[in-house]
């Protein structure tokens, strides 16, 4: 019998190449949801960094339990979203949540895994966003903690200078807004307003975009290309714009607080912590209050001559 041909799709996320395969049909991207992945969907002939094979079952296999790494909760219902456990030899991935329950073996290196998803209705067929939500977002974030990146809360962008800005702060500094703003009355490019990848070639900080955004989605028809980071900025709403210095101490505690560290692996916070200390000490940070004002991008920007 003739093997049908592998479905396969492939990604370039923060200069990493993602395979994804499957003896199953993958269904084509629709017009509503090709904004948000075309810009990272990948044609050219580098080999990829991370392989991932898609299977399309009517129920899920008995993997053996491993040792629960970390599992998270959802802050307002306190179910599970998902856990991550170390097996013998390899890690494993399960989500419950109705609409999306899945689970994964992860080899060690973090570089190969095999996803399997549920039918839906009937149909053995699989969409990217089965695979980006959230299962992609998880394997990244630990293969980058192994490495020389990190994931970041914040908004990044590349101003018409070809700089990099990161604006990072809590949940209500500001960074919708902070993005809205950019994205309406500047020429920059809005990178992501809510996941951005840190990574560090060379001697060189970059931030890269991300299909997992926040509020503001409308930037995402953008060519998205990396940017050197110039500038970092730790934002809060005020009555004016004012931009402080930060001790270098206070600048770190704040970034990390900002980061998705792998608290279930200590080589992986020690990365990250590392990391972050190099960031802090080779690029110029600030603390940022602004208004809801257009006038703020010249603010910054006369702050980053």
């Amino acid at each position: 019998m003739k093997r049908p041909d592998l479905a396969q799709m492939t990604l370039a996320i923060a200069d990493l190449i993602i395979e994804m395969r499957s003896q199953f049909p993958v269904e084509p991207l629709t017009k509503t949801m090709d904004w948000r992945f075309r810009n990272f969907l990948y044609r050219g002939r580098r080999q990829p960094d991370v392989r991932i094979v898609v299977n399309v079952v009517d129920e899920l296999p008995a993997i053996p339990s491993g040792r629960d790494l970390f599992v998270t909760t959802h802050f307002q219902d306190h179910q599970e979203n998902w856990r991550w456990q170390q097996a013998d030899g390899h890690f494993v991935y399960r989500t419950p949540l109705t609409e999306k329950r899945q689970c994964a073996i992860v080899n060690q290196a973090l570089n190969e895994a095999t996803l399997w998803v549920l039918s839906k209705e009937g149909r053995h067929t699989w969409k990217l966003g089965d695979v980006i939500y959230d299962f992609l977002q998880i394997l990244l974030i630990n293969y980058l903690a192994q490495r020389d990146g990190a994931f970041a809360h914040g908004i990044g962008l590349k101003d018409t200078s070809g700089k990099g800005l990161l604006f990072v702060g809590k949940s209500g500094a500001g960074k919708s807004t902070t993005a809205r703003l950019w994205h309406q009355h500047s020429r920059a490019t809005i990178l992501n307003d809510d996941r951005i990848i840190i990574r560090k070639r060379g001697q060189r900080f970059y931030i890269h975009g991300t299909p997992w955004h926040g509020d503001f989605s409308d930037y995402l028809a953008s060519t998205i290309d990396p940017a050197p980071l110039e500038r970092l900025f730790f934002i809060y709403h005020a009555r004016q714009h004012i931009s402080a210095p930060m001790a270098t101490a206070q600048a770190f505690c704040e970034l990390y607080s900002c980061l998705f560290p792998t608290f279930w692996d200590r080589r992986g916070l020690e990365r990250t912590a590392a990391l972050c200390q190099e960031l802090i000490g080779s690029v110029p940070v600030a603390r940022l209050g602004f208004r809801k004002d257009r006038s703020v991008i010249a603010f910054v920007r006369q702050r980053c001559r």
